[in-house]
């Protein structure tokens, strides 16, 4: 028998014979053996029947407000930038792929502030809703996504994450919002990026990781059980407790400094942001555009992406680039012939990339300079230069953390 997962709404093979209510909770030994677990009552339970949900239990917003994450309504918030039929997603995303329109960790935040559930689970519902393999009629999801959302707000996130700011576990209860919409948290959650994610958003604050052998034993017994049945997982090595780290970012006040305009933004913005960073830091002689510096998975969370270049720009992270020269150095043979034709500008198709470009510049200078300002190429800003040459160090260091945690430490129930 196969467990469909009901947030994700994918057959994922290696969660075959899967029993999950054994995760996360630490078992005194075995119970099942995978080819028992096949038959636990309560995988029919799970299982999706692979239609599209229509019904709407929640009420429609009939006037359209500016974004205001003082506001309940969801659908007001989202305004008109989401699909047509479905709302909060994307409109240039096949809404299967449950992709938000936008950020909506602002809107979120003030949730939880609020000890708002329903309207947590109306957040998760409405992401969710478009997928394909969520089945249930309307008052079963309704109720499935508010209990999700009630035991996010109800776990002990000090439990193995301690010694945090207020501000710090309001951001990590967020996070884990919007990791919820699309991920479930078990083992199975190390293998996709949501540590990533999670290591991004949560890059500002400090932490100290508490009962950590526990974590690693449970992420141990986890891989070789399903190492047992699936050769991906027989691939992942036993972990010591030495390879988990408390995300405690480096103290100095170059660091400091980078990561206080980083907490400066909403989370999908932050998320954005320490890609950029991370990417100019790599290759600061090629400057681009932010547009171009988000990773797939931090769009998968919801990003709107001028909005979120904006707030990035305005936090002093990024400034506009200079240099022309090293804008030009990635574009590709093509581009540039194009862009010189556009000019009027000959030149022999049998030119290198190198010698087209120093044509660029020599004949059309004042049209390379208006390109790069429309398309909003940036660069390291003078002041976080160093310290973002440290930022991709952190983020590995503390990944391995983050991932044992979201798949055995979160305490967030999924029936």
């Amino acid at each position: 028998m196969l467990i469909r997962d009901m947030n994700l709404g994918r057959d994922n093979e290696w969660e075959r014979l899967y029993d999950p209510s054994r995760y996360p909770s630490p078992p005194p030994r075995f119970r099942p053996t995978l080819a028992q677990a096949q038959n636990q009552e309560n995988i029919p339970r799970l299982l999706s029947w692979g239609k599209i949900l229509t019904f709407e239990p929640f009420k429609e917003s009939a006037v359209l407000t500016a974004d205001d994450p003082g506001s309940s309504d969801l659908l007001s918030y989202a305004a008109d930038k989401g699909h047509r039929e479905f709302r909060c997603l994307s409109p240039t995303q096949n809404p299967s792929a449950c992709v938000p329109c936008m950020d909506f960790s602002p809107w979120l935040m003030e949730r939880v502030r609020r000890q708002e559930v329903d309207g947590l689970g109306e957040y998760l519902w409405r992401v969710r809703r478009a997928n394909p393999g969520v089945g249930g009629t309307g008052e079963q999801i309704q109720r499935q996504y508010n209990e999700l959302a009630r035991s996010v707000m109800a776990t002990a996130l000090e439990e193995h994450l301690q010694d945090a700011s207020a501000e710090a576990y309001l951001d990590l209860r967020v996070a884990l919002i919007v990791l919820a919409a699309h991920e479930t948290f078990s083992g199975f959650i190390m293998a996709g990026e949501a540590a990533d994610f999670a290591a991004a958003v949560m890059s500002p604050h400090a932490f100290r990781i508490a009962h950590a052998p526990a974590l690693v034993q449970q992420r141990n017994e986890f891989v070789v059980e399903m190492g047992q049945g699936m050769d991906y997982w027989a691939c992942w090595a036993p972990l010591s407790v030495e390879a988990i780290q408390s995300p405690m970012p480096p103290p100095d006040p170059e660091f400091h400094a980078m990561l206080g305009a980083l907490s400066t933004l909403p989370l999908g913005s932050r998320a954005h942001a320490v890609d950029a960073l991370r990417h100019l830091s790599a290759d600061p002689g090629v400057p681009r555009s932010l547009a171009s510096l988000s990773r797939q998975e931090t769009r998968r969370r919801g990003l709107d992406v001028v909005e979120s270049s904006r707030l990035i720009l305005q936090a002093g992270l990024v400034a506009p680039a200079s240099d022309a020269e090293g804008w030009l150095a990635g574009w590709t043979r093509r581009d540039l012939l194009a862009f010189l034709s556009q000019c009027e500008v000959k030149a022999p198709k049998s030119w290198s990339k190198e010698r087209l470009g120093e044509l660029a510049l020599k004949e059309c200078p004042s049209a390379v300079g208006e390109r790069m300002e429309e398309s909003g190429v940036v660069e390291l800003a003078t002041a976080h230069t160093e310290a973002a040459g440290r930022l991709s160090s952190y983020i590995e260091d503390v990944k391995e953390t983050w991932r044992v945690w979201l798949g055995f430490g979160t305490g967030v129930v999924q029936g």
